[in-house]
């Protein structure tokens, strides 16, 4: 009987009749150990790879379609997986900016001519009110957290802000850019705590705020029996040097230290009463503190942030009102004045102009502009206290 040929026999130990064959390179082997053998002497992993040229004959079979789409599944699901990677997971880019690139350059030049939905009134305002905003790297921290979007119903910038406390942890809240800056922390403030309620805690809440409506309610109703205009016994008095009537009413200062008194518990409660703001200068050099801006709370925030720069979005910091500044710390009068700048200048002719423009692009936004003495008013304040 004839000898078998050799390379009808396994290819590594030309012995036995091979019983296997590698998915990638068709070698041919008798036994495991022969296959281990061959991906250890070939440097090969095994695996198929479906990119590699196939007659008709081997592809036009029941394997080979499914060969086929299982090639084509494992791309789509790479994609899908990668995007929710960027997107989700690291947030180097948004969801709408994929969906555009996938439509080609023609559709990203509309996209850069047109602006993305709600960036283009916020580079208006940004633009008329001399705001700079200083962008961070996709992907970096400050900017996958920067939220800030612009409302339509407000007519406003919806501001991300950071609030920063030395007795508290950092505080991340969105701030309308219309209103005042001392109640849209508040506001943030109130929201955190309630956050940070435990189950039985928020019950408590519950049932002391329904007591205390009660309350409201009742005495509401005691003061209007009592205090009930008596139209009868106004009386009048005639100014002798203009001959003109003055009707005094008696109940008139009762009710309204009536409504001091009922307004003095929420003004006494309120987070931002007893604290000094400042906002936070960047891209300042670092042989220096860091810079801090005094801040008037009763301004709206978009105001306050005029012809200042700030990182993606503003950051605050807060500490108890009167006391000194940390040494990490410094004000910005001071800095401008050990670097030889000259302070921020805002005129009147500035303000009319930036609220006329904001007017005409349909972007207005509530309050006045800081002047350079209400600025240094602040500041004298700060350093008093301090």
């Amino acid at each position: 009987m004839a000898d078998p040929l050799l390379s009808s026999l396994c290819s590594i130990c030309h012995i036995n009749d091979p019983k296997y064959t590698c998915p990638r390179c068709s070698i041919q082997t008798c036994s495991l150990p022969c296959s281990r053998r061959h991906k250890l002497w070939s440097s090969c992993n095994g695996v198929r790879d479906p990119t590699v040229f196939k007659p008709l004959s081997q592809v036009a079979t029941p394997s080979g379609i499914d060969h086929d789409y299982n090639f084509i599944h494992s791309i789509e699901h790479g994609i899908e997986r990668s995007e929710k990677q960027i997107v989700e997971d690291r947030g180097l880019v948004h969801k709408e900016e994929l969906r555009v690139a996938r439509h080609g350059p023609d559709r990203r030049r509309q996209q850069r001519r047109h602006g993305p939905s709600g960036e283009t009134p916020i580079d208006r305002l940004l633009d008329v009110m001399k705001i700079k905003v200083i962008r961070a790297p996709k992907g970096m921290s400050r900017s996958v957290e920067n939220i800030t979007n612009w409302s339509k119903h407000q007519k406003s910038i919806n501001w991300q802000v950071e609030w920063i406390r030395t007795d508290a942890e950092r505080l991340l809240g969105k701030a309308m850019g219309n209103k005042p800056l001392g109640e849209a922390y508040d506001e943030a403030f109130e929201e955190d705590r309630r956050r940070k309620l435990s189950d039985d805690e928020r019950k408590v809440e519950k049932k002391r705020k329904a007591e205390q409506v009660r309350q409201r309610s009742a005495k509401r109703v005691k003061l209007d029996a009592q205090h009930k205009l008596d139209l009868t016994a106004i009386p009048r008095l005639q100014n002798p040097e203009t001959g003109s009537w003055d009707i005094v009413t008696a109940n008139s200062s009762v009710l309204n230290n009536t409504r001091e008194e009922s307004q003095a518990p929420d003004e006494e409660h309120s987070p931002s009463a007893n604290l000094a703001f400042y906002l936070y200068r960047p891209n300042t050099p670092s042989s220096f503190p860091k810079v801090l801006i005094p801040i008037n709370t009763s301004k709206p925030l978009t105001d306050l942030l005029r012809k200042r720069e700030v990182l993606e979005f503003p950051t605050i910091y807060i500490f108890e009102h009167g006391t000194p500044l940390p040494e990490d710390f410094m004000l910005e009068n001071k800095f401008l004045t050990a670097t030889g700048q000259a302070p921020l200048e805002t005129s009147d002719a500035d303000t009319e102009d930036t609220a006329s423009s904001v007017a005409d692009s349909d972007t207005s936004t509530s309050g006045s502009d800081s002047s350079e003495g209400e600025v240094d008013e602040v500041d004298d304040q700060h350093m008093e206290g301090g």
